[in-house]
């Protein structure tokens, strides 16, 4: 260790105190453009539409079980943080859930959210009665840990099963 002008030097880099303030100072600079770049864009209905397309097209290539399994598993191609597919039967039974694997198999018609509403079972008639279609409920956002309005898109995969995804819209009122 050899000293030039007050800094101290190891093999030709700053060591002791002065490292440190550089270490810090360059995190400082790392956090801060953090700070202004803000957190992540908002998922937008037309990425929950492509994703459940997607979703749909997979069940066709693969069956239902192998698709089933992708969708449940964080690293099956179809969760992307807050999205994620979700697949239930006619009776409200979760056969797929990115988002929470460990509720597939569970009924979930009963399950009502923060505004009482049944969205399980809406999501049910929806998708069975119309083919597809746009819903929206407030929902626990696992994200924020708030109640915030979600906004779902379904589709009907045969006579007994629908499958989805949604993003959230923001805090509830």
């Amino acid at each position: 260790m050899t000293q030039r002008a007050g800094h101290r030097y190891r093999r030709g880099r700053l060591a002791g105190p002065a490292r440190l303030a550089t270490m810090a100072g360059v995190l400082a600079i790392v956090l801060a453009a953090l700070a202004i770049a803000g957190p992540a864009a908002a998922h937008t209905a037309d990425e929950v539409t492509a994703l459940v397309q997607r979703a749909i097209a997979h069940i066709h290539e693969v069956g239902r079980e192998r698709a089933f399994a992708d969708f449940s598993r964080p690293d099956g191609g179809f969760v992307d943080g807050e999205l994620y597919i979700f697949c239930q039967d006619a009776s409200g039974v979760v056969i797929a859930h990115g988002g929470n694997p460990k509720i597939v198999g569970q009924n979930m018609a009963d399950v009502r959210g923060p505004d009482g509403k049944l969205a399980n079972v809406e999501i049910n008639q929806l998708g069975l009665t119309q083919g597809s279609g746009w819903l929206e409920f407030r929902w626990p956002n696992p994200a924020t840990k708030r109640i915030e309005l979600k906004a779902a898109y379904v589709m009907k995969v045969d006579d007994h099963t629908v499958c989805g995804s949604g993003y959230y819209k923001g805090a509830s009122p």
